[in-house]
Protein backbone atom coordinates (compact mmCIF):
# COMPACT_ATOMS: atom_id res chain seq x y z
CA UNK A 1 0.00 0.00 0.00
CA UNK A 2 3.11 2.53 0.57
CA UNK A 3 4.06 2.02 -2.81
CA UNK A 4 0.98 2.17 -4.46
CA UNK A 5 0.20 5.75 -2.21
CA UNK A 6 3.14 6.60 -3.09
CA UNK A 7 3.15 6.19 -7.34
CA UNK A 8 -0.40 8.10 -7.24
CA UNK A 9 1.68 11.23 -5.31
CA UNK A 10 4.75 11.38 -6.83
CA UNK A 11 2.77 12.03 -10.25
CA UNK A 12 -0.19 13.42 -9.75
CA UNK A 13 -0.56 17.01 -7.63
CA UNK A 14 -4.66 16.93 -5.90
CA UNK A 15 -7.28 14.51 -7.22
CA UNK A 16 -7.08 13.10 -3.94
CA UNK A 17 -11.14 11.90 -3.82
CA UNK A 18 -10.00 10.00 -6.62
CA UNK A 19 -6.41 8.76 -5.53
CA UNK A 20 -8.22 7.33 -2.37
CA UNK A 21 -10.72 5.76 -4.26
CA UNK A 22 -8.13 4.09 -6.09
CA UNK A 23 -5.93 3.06 -2.82
CA UNK A 24 -9.29 1.47 -1.30
CA UNK A 25 -9.93 -0.48 -4.71
CA UNK A 26 -6.55 -2.09 -4.02
CA UNK A 27 -7.03 -2.47 -0.43
CA UNK A 28 -9.76 -4.67 -1.50
CA UNK A 29 -7.87 -6.62 -3.41
CA UNK A 30 -4.87 -7.05 -1.69
CA UNK A 31 -7.33 -8.22 1.42
CA UNK A 32 -9.53 -10.57 -1.07
CA UNK A 33 -6.26 -11.99 -2.54
CA UNK A 34 -6.73 -10.85 -6.55
CA UNK A 35 -6.93 -7.68 -8.63
CA UNK A 36 -7.90 -9.69 -11.71
CA UNK A 37 -10.56 -7.92 -13.59
CA UNK A 38 -11.20 -4.88 -12.08
CA UNK A 39 -12.80 -1.94 -14.71
CA UNK A 40 -12.01 1.27 -13.31
CA UNK A 41 -13.69 4.44 -15.68
CA UNK A 42 -12.18 7.62 -15.49
CA UNK A 43 -14.34 10.43 -17.24
CA UNK A 44 -13.36 14.12 -17.95
CA UNK A 45 -12.14 16.57 -20.18
CA UNK A 46 -8.89 16.54 -22.31
CA UNK A 47 -5.65 17.67 -20.33
CA UNK A 48 -6.82 16.21 -16.59
CA UNK A 49 -4.43 13.17 -16.50
CA UNK A 50 -6.48 10.32 -17.14
CA UNK A 51 -3.88 7.96 -19.02
CA UNK A 52 -0.93 8.88 -16.54
CA UNK A 53 -3.36 8.26 -13.68
CA UNK A 54 -3.78 4.63 -15.47
CA UNK A 55 0.03 4.76 -16.09
CA UNK A 56 0.45 5.61 -12.06
CA UNK A 57 -1.69 2.84 -11.19
CA UNK A 58 0.25 0.42 -12.99
CA UNK A 59 3.47 1.20 -11.33
CA UNK A 60 1.70 1.20 -8.14
CA UNK A 61 0.87 -2.66 -9.12
CA UNK A 62 3.70 -3.55 -10.68
CA UNK A 63 2.48 -4.47 -14.14
CA UNK A 64 3.02 -3.66 -17.45
CA UNK A 65 0.73 -0.60 -18.91
CA UNK A 66 -0.30 -0.66 -22.49
CA UNK A 67 -2.56 1.60 -23.88
CA UNK A 68 -5.17 1.68 -26.62
CA UNK A 69 -6.25 4.51 -28.48
CA UNK A 70 -9.32 3.85 -29.64
CA UNK A 71 -10.08 7.08 -31.65
CA UNK A 72 -11.79 6.17 -35.20
CA UNK A 73 -12.83 2.63 -34.71
CA UNK A 74 -16.17 1.92 -36.28
CA UNK A 75 -15.95 -1.55 -36.40
CA UNK A 76 -16.13 -4.06 -33.40
CA UNK A 77 -14.14 -6.64 -35.24
CA UNK A 78 -10.87 -4.40 -34.85
CA UNK A 79 -11.48 -4.36 -31.05
CA UNK A 80 -12.39 -8.34 -30.86
CA UNK A 81 -10.53 -9.27 -33.81
CA UNK A 82 -11.80 -11.58 -36.42
CA UNK A 83 -12.97 -14.92 -36.36
CA UNK A 84 -10.53 -17.76 -37.75
CA UNK A 85 -12.65 -18.53 -40.69
CA UNK A 86 -12.30 -15.48 -42.45
CA UNK A 87 -9.31 -15.46 -44.91
CA UNK A 88 -6.50 -13.02 -43.51
CA UNK A 89 -8.30 -12.98 -40.20
CA UNK A 90 -6.26 -11.21 -37.27
CA UNK A 91 -6.39 -10.24 -33.86
CA UNK A 92 -7.97 -7.72 -32.31
CA UNK A 93 -6.14 -4.55 -30.14
CA UNK A 94 -6.69 -6.10 -27.39
CA UNK A 95 -5.15 -9.18 -27.81
CA UNK A 96 -2.74 -7.45 -29.71
CA UNK A 97 -1.56 -5.53 -26.70
CA UNK A 98 -1.64 -8.51 -24.75
CA UNK A 99 1.52 -9.91 -27.14
CA UNK A 100 2.86 -6.49 -26.45
CA UNK A 101 3.25 -6.37 -22.76
CA UNK A 102 4.66 -9.92 -22.94
CA UNK A 103 2.79 -11.09 -19.90
CA UNK A 104 -0.85 -12.28 -18.67
CA UNK A 105 -2.14 -9.45 -16.15
CA UNK A 106 -1.50 -6.08 -17.37
CA UNK A 107 -3.41 -2.94 -17.05
CA UNK A 108 -4.76 -2.03 -20.39
CA UNK A 109 -6.38 1.39 -20.73
CA UNK A 110 -9.34 1.85 -23.63
CA UNK A 111 -8.44 5.49 -24.70
CA UNK A 112 -10.87 7.65 -26.58
CA UNK A 113 -13.75 5.02 -26.08
CA UNK A 114 -15.64 8.62 -26.86
CA UNK A 115 -14.33 8.75 -30.11
CA UNK A 116 -15.13 4.94 -31.59
CA UNK A 117 -17.71 5.15 -34.41
CA UNK A 118 -17.86 6.83 -38.00
CA UNK A 119 -18.22 10.43 -37.24
CA UNK A 120 -14.81 11.92 -36.41
CA UNK A 121 -16.47 14.14 -33.57
CA UNK A 122 -17.43 11.33 -31.24
CA UNK A 123 -20.31 9.50 -30.41
CA UNK A 124 -21.92 9.54 -27.60
CA UNK A 125 -24.06 6.70 -28.20
CA UNK A 126 -21.04 4.87 -28.79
Amino acid sequence: MKRAHEALESEHYGMKEVKDEILELICIGKLRGSLKGKAICLIGGPGLGKTTLASSIAKALNRRFENISLGGVSDSSTLKGHRRTYVGAYSGKIIGALKRCGTNNPVILLDEIDKMGRSPQGDPAA
